[in-house]
């Protein structure tokens, strides 16, 4: 028995009768949290860049894929076979270019026949737009990078950054007007028109906006986190310090980190 046949066996013990009960009590729906949780866990630890890490976070990932494979199995739906059998033709499918006698030119032609040959598969399950197939629960910048992507492969694109520039301009004066009238649905949706106007200068700049905002949010983490060290080497609680102190303890923080 090899090393995944192995997988396979403790995961179909868990979710026997003589298994775990917490095991035995998942369904598709309730594991949805958990992958989503694991594939964001994997994210990080590629951030890290430590492989140990890394290696463990993907075998957590690899379990959601064999535990909905088991789930599947037992309702008689689908078994890890089916997913692998699936996957296997689609990347033969998908590569015309390594499998059968097609050539690309580079990276660009590959992902123009990538999504060729997957509009043909959607074609035949029914989908109608090139928008379709893209989760909604997807983080929301990912999401909207990803939206953008498939609308500017089909031609839906500013030439170059100036266009985007202009749009969050044009999105942010949108939004203060609407900070001036009060009324709060207009002033939440302009500004997640500045958020989508953003993912999209990031995408026209080939660097991602998630990926920018998790680098900026544990940027800020690490830097609030020396200032809370700062304060409490002087005896002092973050309540007490006036919002000058704090900034100036910042200001410290930040010079460090740049070598100053």
């Amino acid at each position: 028995m090899d090393k995944f046949d192995s997988l396979l066996t403790i995961i179909e013990k868990l979710r026997s009768p003589e298994g775990c009960p917490w095991d035995r009590e998942q369904t598709h729906q309730s594991l949805k949290p958990y992958a989503i949780e694991e594939a964001h866990e994997v994210a990080e630890a590629v951030d890290t860049g430590n492989p140990e890490l890394l290696l463990d976070e993907l075998g957590d990932l690899l379990l959601q894929v064999v535990l909905h494979s088991q789930i599947g199995r037992e309702e008689g739906t689908f078994t890890i076979e089916d997913v692998l059998d699936n996957l296997s033709a689609k990347m033969i499918r998908r590569h015309p270019h390594v499998f059968s006698d097609a050539s690309v030119s580079g990276t660009g032609e590959v992902l123009k026949n990538w999504e060729a040959i997957k509009k043909g598969e959607k074609a035949k399950k029914d989908h109608k737009s090139v928008l379709d197939g893209i989760p909604l629960s997807l983080p929301g910048l990912y999401r909207a990078g990803k939206i953008q992507k498939k609308a500017a492969r089909a031609g839906f694109d500013w030439p170059d950054t100036a266009g985007p520039l202009e749009k969050i301009r044009e999105e942010i004066d949108e939004f203060s007007r609407e900070i001036e009238s009060g009324d709060r649905e207009l002033m939440i949706g302009e500004f997640g028109d500045i958020l989508f106007s953003l993912v999209n200068l990031s995408r026209k700049m080939d660097f991602d906006a998630e990926d920018s905002l998790r680098m900026s949010t544990s940027k800020f983490e690490r830097r609030f986190r020396e200032v809370e060290a700062a304060v409490l080497a002087e005896k002092r609680d973050l309540h007490d310090c006036t919002l000058e102190e704090l900034d100036r303890y910042w200001d410290e923080a930040k010079a460090r980190e740049r070598g100053q």
